[in-house]
C-alpha cells in the first residue's frame, strides 16, 4: 500500500556502555538493541520500543529517540540498576567485552496500550522468557524476527529452540550459528528451519549476509564504510532494516 508505514514493535536491552576504541574511551554511551533497532526501522516503520531500565538511567537520554517519533512508552523503568556493558575493539577490529552488567531483576517490560495490531514483531537479543513472554502478549504479528547471542544459545538452548519454532526470521552472526551447529553453520540453519521457521539469516559482518530457507538461499554482499567511528549496534541495524522492509 502505497503511503502506508508498517507498525513495528521492537524488544531489547537498553543500556548505559563504555566504549574504548582507537585509544579513546566515552563512558556512558546510550545503547542496547532495541535503540539500534528503533533508529533504523523508524526510516520506514512506525516502531513502539519495549525495554527495562534502572533508576539510574537518565531520562533524557530519550529525548531524541521522541524528537524522531521513535515511541518510547513501551520503555519501563524498575528499581535497580540499568544494564551496562564495557567493550574494547582493538586495532584489528576484534571486539573484547571486559564487563557485562546484566541485572535480571529488573524483569521484563510492559507492554503499553496499542492503538494498533503490530505488522512486525522484533525479539531483540534478551532472555528468551522474556522474549516468550512478549510474544504470548502480543499474539502472533504478521512477521516475528528473533535475535540472539552466544550466551543464551550456549546456556538456554532449549528455551531458544522454543523461541526460534515461533519465528518467522532467525538472524545470527557466524559465531552464533558456529555454537548452535557445533562448527557446521548449515547444520545450524538445518535445525532451525526444521523447527518450523521460513528463513535463517548469517550475518558475516564485512562478508555481507547469507539468508536460507528450505528451498533457497541468497547472498548479499556488503558495502563497505569509507571510515569507522564505532561499530557498535551494526547488527541490531541490520535488524532494524531488515524488519523494516519485510512488515
Amino acid at each position: 500500500m502505497i503511503g502506508y508505514r508498517p507498525k513495528v514493535i521492537g524488544l531489547g536491552t537498553i543500556s548505559l556502555d563504555t566504549i574504548e576504541i582507537g585509544g579513546h574511551a566515552e563512558k556512558d554511551v546510550l545503547g542496547g538493541s532495541a535503540l539500534y533497532f528503533g533508529a533504523a526501522a523508524r526510516l520506514f516503520s512506525d516502531v513502539t520500543l519495549l525495554g527495562v531500565v534502572g533508576t539510574d538511567f537518565p531520562s533524557s537520554k530519550l529525548d531524541r529517540f521522541n524528537e524522531i517519533n521513535i515511541d518510547t512508552s513501551g520503555i519501563s523503568t524498575r528499581a535497580g540498576e540499568t544494564f551496562r556493558w564495557h567493550v574494547r575493539y582493538e586495532s584489528n577490529g576484534e571486539r573484547n567485552t571486559l564487563s557485562t552488567n546484566r541485572p535480571s531483576a529488573l524483569g521484563q517490560p510492559s507492554i503499553p496500550e496499542l492503538r494498533y495490531r503490530p505488522d512486525a514483531l522484533f525479539l531483540g537479543s534478551t532472555d528468551p522468557s522474556i522474549q516468550a513472554s512478549v510474544l504470548s502478549d502480543l499474539g502472533q504479528p504478521s512477521l516475528v524476527v528473533l535475535d540472539t547471542m552466544s550466551h543464551w544459545i550456549r546456556d538456554r538452548r532449549e528455551d531458544f529452540n522454543m523461541i526460534a519454532c515461533c519465528a518467522d526470521v532467525v538472524l545470527l552472526n557466524s559465531k552464533e550459528a558456529g555454537l548452535l551447529g557445533d562448527g557446521d553453520h548449515r547444520s545450524a540453519v538445518a535445525q532451525i528451519l526444521e523447527g518450523g521457521c521460513s528463513w535463517v539469516v548469517i550475518k558475516q559482518g564485512d562478508q555481507g549476509a547469507v539468508a536460507f530457507s528450505q528451498e533457497k538461499s541468497v547472498s548479499v554482499s556488503s558495502v563497505l564504510p569509507r571510515y569507522v567511528t564505532d561499530p557498535t549496534g551494526a547488527g541490531d541495524a541490520f535488524a532494524g532494516g531488515l524488519v523494516s522492509a519485510l512488515a
